[in-house]
């Protein structure tokens, strides 16, 4: 399957975001998590073994919805209990979400140009009373 440049340009921007984060999560894990480090290595690993799979864009269709999902999942579990407990309100932590945000936004820019226009929108014979 051919992909569209600017879903090219999408996809490895993602690759590196995906690696930068992985790498940061088990760093946070190692030197700040204290007692959830296990958690924050799995993160980390969930986040370098996706960088593998888009970068091989195995299964694009199911792995950049699902990544974008993770993130915005990991973002919203973030921000709720960091802002609820205090836990987590640290410089690398501020930088990791930041990160995730970012990735949230381009896998959502990538989901959108590797898609067939024609796929996107309602196909008229389908159309109800128009």
């Amino acid at each position: 399957m051919q992909m569209p440049k600017g879903s090219a340009m999408f996809r490895w921007s993602a690759v590196v975001l995906l690696f930068i984060t992985g790498l940061l999560d088990i760093y946070y894990g190692n030197f700040y998590a204290g007692f959830y480090e296990n958690l924050w290595y799995a993160m980390g690993t969930i986040y370098v073994f996706t960088a593998a799979v888009i970068a091989a864009n195995f299964e694009p269709r199911f792995a950049q919805p699902a990544v974008f999902g993770y993130a915005i999942f990991l973002f919203v579990l973030w921000a709720t209990t960091a802002f609820a407990t205090g836990v987590g309100l640290d410089t690398v932590a501020y930088l990791d979400k930041a990160i995730e945000a970012l990735l949230a936004v381009n896998m959502a820019l990538l989901i959108r140009s590797s898609r067939s226009p024609s796929l996107l929108r309602l196909d008229s014979r389908f159309s109800f009373g128009t």
